[in-house]
């Protein structure tokens, strides 16, 4: 059995929602959004009112959770990266690909906002409250080992392989 590594959480006000796993093999941590921090065009900031610090050696990366798929909704950043010395508020960005997607049986996700989260917004201020009021658990931490490395400047060729420079699509 290996030791558990040990993470520092503070709550930023009585809000916050300490992570947590729905089941001891789960790898990702559920987090919960508790607010707006901003919106920038198709973008939502949420908070967390969570400050996380990764035991020395670590980083969090947050993913969506796999709920966030039944809607035209996605991780902006992809994954986001929670450095070691980082001591902020814990944000997810999270990206709106249409607020009215859905509102008929067609398009890639049918039903969409209207159908998950029962309405029809009318803005991106109302988009981010019914997720707030009705979907907070959109993204989970996972805690990463971080690989400490040097890089040095090839005065040569890189050693040759197989593939060579075989790049996009090269291996069908």
């Amino acid at each position: 059995m290996t030791k558990l590594s040990k993470v520092k959480i503070k709550k930023l006000s009585e809000k916050a929602v300490i992570p947590s796993r729905a089941h001891d093999t789960d790898s990702g941590w559920d987090i919960t959004f508790t607010g707006i921090g901003k919106i920038k065009f198709d973008t939502i900031f949420f908070k967390t009112d969570l400050q996380v610090e990764p035991p020395p050696g670590y980083y969090f990366e947050v993913y969506p959770r796999s709920s966030i798929s039944e809607l035209p909704l996605m991780l902006a950043n992809s994954a986001g990266i929670i450095d070691e010395s980082y001591r902020g508020e814990l944000l997810v960005a999270i990206r709106v690909l249409h607020p009215q997607i859905g509102s008929d049986s067609s398009g890639q996700f049918p039903g969409g906002l209207v159908r998950m989260l029962d309405a029809r917004p009318n803005s991106m201020l109302e988009v981010a409250n019914l997720i707030l009021s009705k979907k907070p658990k959109l993204a989970q931490m996972i805690l990463r080992k971080r690989y400490d490395f040097m890089i040095e400047e090839a005065d040569s060729d890189l050693t040759k392989t197989e593939r060579g420079e075989g790049g996009f699509g090269s291996t069908g």
